[in-house]
């Protein structure tokens, strides 16, 4: 009990940690967000409120993905999901607040982590998604990939949503509302088969004509759509199926 309280009385003091360190590599992301966000709610110290907000959006990373109406509208869906753990005291000024602190960081991670070479061919697209897929999965995944104007990745995939073992929901502006989010020139989306075959369906082809007309009106060009599987990939530009080539 006496070490208990001795941690929760440490942890509630985040900036003195910080300070006291030197650096705020010490502090749990829950502890980070407490001291941006500075103050609770009535009934939910700084820190509660911290931690759950993070489980909102299901952890630090997809959390610092949000701009100001996705940050909206996670929070008012969670309170109806969870009315015992509400996130409550988060009005429009801490969400501005928020969805700043946000940005630059992503602006950071994007300056830092862009790599020299340019994305030249789908095979290179598909190594970059592979990356991101787990050995063995067995849901569909959907991910975006944000370009600069030389087919550079201003970013890792992005993980759009999870599906099911034979399917994935997906709407445009789901995609696209990541490229606006990275400023990107361009985008390249991917999707896993857990059975093992590369080839399209029906639904693919359909959603794969629905992005690049959606990426047509907002000048954000659709290069590829990839099918990736743990051995292979099929691209669309490769086969002809987009007027753009990756």
């Amino acid at each position: 009990m006496g070490n208990d309280f001795k941690a929760r009385a440490v942890e509630s003091k985040p900036r003195e940690r910080i300070e006291q360190a030197g650096t705020a590599s010490v502090a749990s992301g829950a502890e980070l967000l407490a001291v941006i966000l500075k103050t609770g709610s009535a009934g939910c110290d700084v820190m509660e409120l911290s931690r759950r907000l993070i489980d909102a959006f299901g952890g630090v990373e997809t959390l610092v993905k949000t701009d100001f109406n996705a940050l909206k509208s996670g929070i008012a869906a969670h309170n109806l999901r969870c009315p015992e753990r509400k996130i409550l005291g988060l009005g429009r000024v801490k969400i501005l607040e928020l969805t700043a602190a946000f940005e630059l960081a992503r602006r950071g991670y994007a300056a830092r982590q862009t790599p020299v070479s340019a994305v030249a061919s789908s095979a290179d697209a598909a190594g970059l998604f592979r990356r991101m897929l787990p050995a063995g999965e067995r849901q569909e995944k959907f991910w975006a990939l944000p370009l600069d104007a030389k087919r550079r990745p201003l970013s890792e995939p992005q993980l759009i949503a999870v599906g099911t073992v034979n399917g994935v929901g997906i709407h445009p502006r789901d995609v696209f509302s990541i490229a606006v989010r990275w400023n990107a020139h361009s985008i390249v989306v991917a999707h896993n088969h857990p059975s093992g075959s590369s080839l399209p369906s029906k639904r693919d082809v359909d959603l794969t004509w629905g992005l690049y007309g959606a990426g047509k009106m907002m000048g954000i060009a659709l290069v590829d759509h990839i099918i990736i599987t743990e051995q292979s990939h099929y691209s669309f530009a490769d086969n002809g199926r987009l007027c753009n080539k990756v």
